[in-house]
């Protein structure tokens, strides 16, 4: 704006030398540029503010696009590995078998089968990890490569991540950071190349995968309020997800999942705060056992 004022002022300057007071005609002229010096600071002034709005609009629709964007991409529920943390937190001890086979993962032959399962084996890659059990978490790693590769998506579970988990092997807070990672770049790359629908497959089973770890770790407890706790708080993000995929009910995949699930969102709808009564319990239980043996 400073540079602005020195043109007008030098150019006003020019202007002020070519004025003869002495002649009347020439007195005309002196009024008629000095009208001219006028105009053009009016000009000056408006084509700066102009562009300086110009390009503030443009910046804060940049801005707009990128929050829109990342809103979006972003992983919308708690990951799995969050609510393992939750059980590992309160207690819980690694129950062998629990998780779904490795074996299982050549019978996935559909898209929908695939995006689910990759959901449900990193819950169990998270189980693992933060149990720090070395061979399982690099046999889920395995699983989840492979329905990763068949699946093409180009992020997340790459060759790069296997070599940095086998470096950090013995660091579970560091493998934890890496997985999560990976949970967002998948999670990101499927809804950047239009497949909305499969990232919703995914994460549904990765939810669902650890609600029913959740569930199981609580019949097998003495105490078992923690985990009652930890259940009771999957109301949410169930809402989420459910909401999330009813813009995507006419994809015959998604409105499977969702019917699949709706028994189990009726008995959320009636839990209030962190707290579950045995019937509650009980039936949530058995309904997300009966989902998640549907799936694997």
């Amino acid at each position: 704006m400073k540079q602005h004022w020195f043109i007008f002022l030098a150019i006003r300057k020019q202007l002020n030398s070519l004025t003869i007071k002495t002649d009347t005609n020439m007195k005309n002229y002196t009024t008629t540029l000095q009208a001219f010096s006028i105009v053009m600071l009016s000009a000056v002034l408006l084509l700066s503010c102009g562009n300086k709005q110009t390009k503030q609009a443009e910046e804060l629709q940049a801005e707009s696009k990128e929050q829109a964007f990342q809103e979006v991409t972003s992983y919308p529920i708690p990951t799995s590995f969050e609510v393992i943390q939750m059980i590992n937190k309160a207690g819980a001890s690694f129950i062998i078998g629990i998780c779904n086979p490795i074996d299982n993962v050549g019978k996935y032959m559909t898209e929908k089968t695939k995006a689910i399962n990759l959901g449900i084996y990193g819950a169990d890659l998270a189980y693992s990890t933060t149990y720090q059990m070395k061979q399982e978490t690099m046999n889920f790693l395995k699983v989840c490569r492979q329905l990763v590769e068949e699946l093409n998506i180009n992020a997340g579970f790459t060759p790069e991540l296997a070599i940095n988990v086998e470096k950090n092997i013995d660091n579970k807070d560091s493998l934890i950071n890496i997985f999560t990672n990976s949970y967002y770049e998948t999670y990101r790359a499927l809804v950047e190349n239009q497949k909305e629908s499969l990232s919703l497959l995914v994460v549904a089973g990765s939810w669902i995968e650890g609600v029913y770890i959740t569930s199981q770790i609580a019949l097998t407890s003495r105490d078992n309020s923690e985990f009652i706790k930890i259940l009771a708080n999957q109301k949410a993000p169930l809402a989420k997800l459910m909401e999330l995929m009813t813009p995507r009910s006419d994809v015959p995949e998604v409105k499977e999942l969702m019917d699949m699930l709706a028994p189990v969102e009726e008995i959320y709808k009636n839990v209030q705060g962190e707290n579950l009564t045995n019937d509650q319990f009980q039936s949530i239980m058995e309904e997300i056992t009966k989902v998640r043996n549907a799936l694997v």
